[in-house]
């Protein structure tokens, strides 16, 4: 797979890197010194326009910034699958994904290949969990997956968390995504604003992701209408796990999650974290966890949902190993952290 931003981000970097060479000259010149740990570029991978991954990773660039004076830091958009492919390829040094991307990569699966599974990155620092969640209106007569037959509804778009989760979703109940857009229904590939505005505004019948909870985009659709996600057959989740499931456990969405969630709801869910290549140095990684967590509370002011980062939840979760700066940040700082079990 290739981007197209990859060989304008790739001649961007090199004017840059000139841009650089004069400024540290003249920098020397007038008898300052540059801040040698600095790397020469520091690119994280968000996610699509509007979504949690993209406003994230801007909070993470302005702190970035701060700590990294003589880096050029930039945020590109991307998304959780995008991102392990770019960050591996060397083309952005940080990203955001979650752990069953995670897992498939490191498989050889969507969004790698058999032949070329995603090994070489690392975890940095957990950030939130997620969960499989399919939203419908509170008074609609959608109950259950098998429902969405016919029905206008989005699951991200192709290549991403959520529409690859959808997809092995439908599997495990025997379906297809033809038998969504079967008798005039159509699985539309929005993104995620274009999707909520649309559930908002009774265009769509349903909207999955891969998502945090309860999500403030949701919260703020049921100033129009009450929502409610769908509760997933047990034994269909059991399924999941076992044929889909690695970087996935079972999670209930309590009652009273949304306004119109009067009973639990059964899912599955997923850590998403921040990550970076095996090859990004010790020191950097270090400086980079520590700056997150030594302005946590200006980091969680980026979005709502960062308040479930805390000393039990940062170490754990991420799937993949972790980095060693990482490690060394944590054992500083008496953080428990999960061993990865891949190999």
């Amino acid at each position: 797979m290739t981007f197209p931003a990859f060989s304008a981000l790739k001649r961007s970097r090199l004017r840059a890197a000139a841009l650089g060479a004069l400024a540290s000259a003249a920098l020397l010149a007038s008898g300052g010194a540059a801040k040698a740990a600095d790397p020469e570029f520091l690119t994280i991978g968000g996610g699509p326009s509007g979504g949690v991954f993209n406003v994230v990773a801007t909070g993470l660039g302005d702190l970035l910034r701060k700590e990294f004076p003589n880096s050029l830091v930039d945020v590109q958009p991307g998304g959780s699958g995008p991102n392990l492919l770019r960050v591996s390829s060397g083309e952005a040094d940080l990203g955001i994904t979650s752990a069953n991307n995670a897992w498939d990569a490191w498989n050889g699966r969507d969004p790698a290949k058999p032949e070329s599974p995603i090994r070489n990155v690392r975890g940095l620092m957990t950030f939130f969990p997620s969960a499989i969640q399919i939203w419908v209106d509170a008074n609609s007569d959608i109950r259950k997956l098998e429902d969405l037959k016919g029905k206008q509804m989005s699951a991200g778009q192709p290549g991403q968390t959520s529409w690859n989760a959808f997809v092995n979703l439908l599997d495990v109940y025997g379906m297809k995504i033809e038998d969504i857009e079967a008798n005039g229904g159509q699985l539309h590939k929005l993104s995620w604003a274009e999707s909520h505005k649309a559930l908002r505004n009774g265009q769509l019948d349903a909207v999955m992701w891969v998502s945090l909870y309860p999500h403030t985009t949701v919260l703020e659709n049921e100033t129009a209408r009450p929502m409610r996600a769908l509760s997933l057959d047990e034994g269909k989740v059991d399924a999941y796990l076992a044929k889909h499931g690695g970087g996935f456990e079972k999670v209930t969405l309590p009652a009273g999650l949304y306004g119109g969630q009067k009973e639990p709801a059964t899912t599955v869910g997923t850590k998403t974290f921040l990550f970076a290549n095996e090859k990004m140095p010790d020191e950097v990684a270090y400086r980079v966890v520590s700056t997150i967590w030594k302005n946590l509370s200006q980091f969680q002011r980026a979005h709502s949902l960062l308040k479930y980062m805390e000393a039990d939840t940062v170490g754990k979760g991420m799937l993949v190993p972790i980095h060693p700066g990482a490690k060394k940040f944590f054992d500083e700082q008496a953080i428990a952290y999960s061993e990865s079990k891949l190999n």
